[in-house]
C-alpha cells in the first residue's frame, strides 16, 4: 500500500513537472513570437504581393478611369468604404464631406500608427492615351474641364487599400493600432468650401484615434520603384494670390477711351517675375511665384472691364513669404497708379499649406526599413520640393514622414511630371510603395 501510494504520488510530482516545463516552453515562444514574429509577416507579404499587387493595379486603374475634383469623391469614397468594410475593418465615413477613415486594432500592444492616401482628381484633360484613361469632364470655375488624375492620387489609395488589405488579414499579429485615412481635397477645396486634411483635423479626427505617428507617400517623376525622404523640412508652404483689374471697358478701334485692365495686367505679370529674380534674396531660402491663370474680355474688338490673375506662392520661411507679399502689394500699387486701373489684391485664396515637415529622430530610424522594403532602392535627399501637400496640417501636429515613390517607366530617367496630361504611373513600380507602407508599420513600434 505504502509502494502504491508512492507511485501515485510519483506521478503527479511528473505531471506537475511536466507541465511547468510546458507552460515555460509556450512562453518561450510567446515571447519569441513577439519579439521576432514580424520577421515572418515580411515574409508573408513578400509571398502575398504578386496576387495582391493585382488587385492594387486592378483599383488604380479604375479609379484613374472615373476620377473625382476636391470634395466630390463620392464614387472614390465608396469604393473604398465597401472595401475596407468587406475586410471586417471598423469604418467611418462622410469626414470632411467625402473622407472615409478605417481602423485596424491589432492583437497586440502598441502605438496607434496612422496611414494617409489621398483621393482627389485635378481639372486637367488626359491626354496619356491610356487604356483606362479618363474621358470625364465637369464645370470648374465657369468653364468645362477635364478631370485627370494627374497627381497621382489613384495611385495613393490603391496602395493603402492593398495595406489594408494585407494588415486586416494579419492583425493578430500587429502591435498596435492602424488609422487608414483617406482624404479628400488634397489638391485644396472648391473656393467658399472648407476641407482637406486642415477638415479633417477640425472634426476632431486625432482627438478620436489618437495617433503616434502618421505616414504618406507620394508618386512622381523618379526612377522606376526608387524610394526617397528629405528629413527636416521636405515640401513648401503654399499660398494662391488673386489679383482683380478693374478698368474702363471701351470699343477696341477706340483704346483712348477705355482703361484697359489687359495692360496692366501685362504689366502686372512682369512686375511679378522679378519679385523672385530681382527684388528678394532667395540665397538662402527658396521661393516661387507664378502666374497660372489669366482671365479677361469677351471678343477681340472690346477693351474689357476687368481682368484677374491667380497664382501661387511656395516658400520655405515665414519672413520670406511675408516679403513677397509686401512685394506683391508694392507692385500692384504702382501698376494702379501708372494705369488708372484699381487694382485689389488677395493672399491665400482657398487656404495656406504650411510647410511639410518630416521629422529628423523618425527619417533616421526609419531608413533602414525603407532601404529594407525596397531592397536598397533608396535614397536620402538633401533637396526640398518646392510642390506643397497638405499633410503638412497632419504631420504639424504628430511626428509625420512623407516620402517619394518613383514611377518612371524601367530605365526612363526623365517623364511627364505631376499636373501634366502626359503623367502617366508605372504599375510595376507600386509594390515598393506598398511594401514601403506595411514595413513601417511593422518595425515602428520597435524602433
Amino acid at each position: 500500500s505504502t509502494r502504491k501510494e508512492s507511485s501515485a504520488a510519483s506521478d503527479v510530482y511528473k505531471r506537475q513537472d511536466y507541465n511547468l516545463k510546458m507552460n515555460k516552453l509556450m512562453l518561450f515562444f510567446v515571447l519569441i513570437f513577439s519579439t521576432y514574429g514580424f520577421s515572418d509577416l515580411k515574409q508573408d507579404l513578400d509571398r502575398q504581393l504578386e496576387p495582391l499587387m493585382e488587385k492594387v493595379i486592378s483599383w488604380r486603374h479604375d479609379i484613374h478611369q472615373n476620377p473625382e475634383l476636391s470634395n466630390r469623391e463620392y464614387r472614390t469614397a465608396k469604393k473604398i468604404a465597401v472595401h475596407l468594410k468587406s475586410l471586417g475593418i471598423k469604418v467611418e465615413t462622410k469626414i470632411a464631406y467625402t473622407g472615409v477613415v478605417g481602423l485596424i486594432e491589432g492583437g497586440l500592444p502598441g502605438p496607434t500608427i496612422a496611414l494617409r492616401a489621398d483621393m482627389d482628381a485635378l481639372p486637367v484633360i488626359e491626354k496619356t492615351g491610356l487604356p483606362f484613361a479618363s474621358k470625364d469632364k465637369t464645370k470648374y470655375l465657369g468653364q468645362t474641364v477635364g478631370i485627370m488624375h494627374a497627381c497621382g492620387h489613384d495611385a495613393h489609395v490603391a496602395i493603402l487599400m492593398g495595406v489594408a488589405e494585407f494588415l486586416s488579414q494579419n492583425k493578430d499579429q500587429i502591435k498596435g493600432n492602424i488609422v487608414l485615412i483617406f482624404q479628400p481635397a488634397e489638391e485644396g477645396p472648391p473656393e467658399g468650401e472648407n476641407g482637406g486634411a486642415k477638415m479633417m483635423l477640425e472634426e476632431g479626427l486625432f482627438e478620436k484615434y489618437d495617433p503616434e505617428v502618421i505616414f504618406g507617400l507620394h508618386v512622381g517623376n523618379g526612377p522606376h520603384g526608387y524610394v526617397s525622404v528629405v528629413s527636416g523640412p521636405a515640401m513648401a508652404a503654399a499660398s494662391t494670390y488673386r489679383i482683380k483689374v478693374k478698368g474702363i471697358q471701351a470699343h477696341g478701334s477706340r483704346p483712348w477711351d477705355s482703361i484697359d485692365p489687359v495692360m496692366a495686367s501685362v504689366e502686372l505679370i512682369q512686375g511679378l517675375n522679378t519679385i523672385v529674380s530681382r527684388r528678394i534674396n532667395i540665397i538662402n531660402n527658396p521661393a516661387v511665384v507664378s502666374v497660372g491663370i489669366i482671365r479677361s474680355g469677351t471678343r477681340g474688338n472690346i477693351i474689357p472691364e476687368d481682368a484677374e490673375i491667380q497664382g501661387t506662392i511656395r516658400t520655405f520661411d515665414p519672413e520670406l513669404r511675408a516679403e513677397i507679399y509686401d512685394e506683391i502689394r508694392q507692385i500692384a500699387s504702382g501698376v494702379a497708379l501708372g494705369t488708372g486701373a484699381q487694382i485689389d489684391v488677395e493672399f491665400d485664396v482657398g487656404g495656406f499649406y504650411p510647410v511639410t515637415y518630416n521629422n529628423p529622430d523618425l527619417v533616421a530610424k526609419l531608413i533602414p526599413t525603407l532601404k529594407e522594403a525596397t531592397d536598397n532602392k533608396f535614397f536620402l535627399s538633401k533637396t526640398p520640393s518646392t510642390g506643397a501637400e497638405d499633410f503638412s496640417f497632419f504631420s504639424d501636429r504628430i511626428p509625420g514622414m512623407y516620402f517619394w515613390l518613383g514611377v518612371n517607366a524601367p530605365g526612363v530617367e526623365s517623364a511627364p511630371g505631376n499636373h501634366s496630361p502626359y503623367f502617366v504611373v508605372d504599375d510595376g513600380a507600386l509594390d515598393e510603395g506598398l511594401k514601403s507602407l506595411v514595413y513601417l508599420v511593422v518595425d515602428y513600434p520597435e524602433k
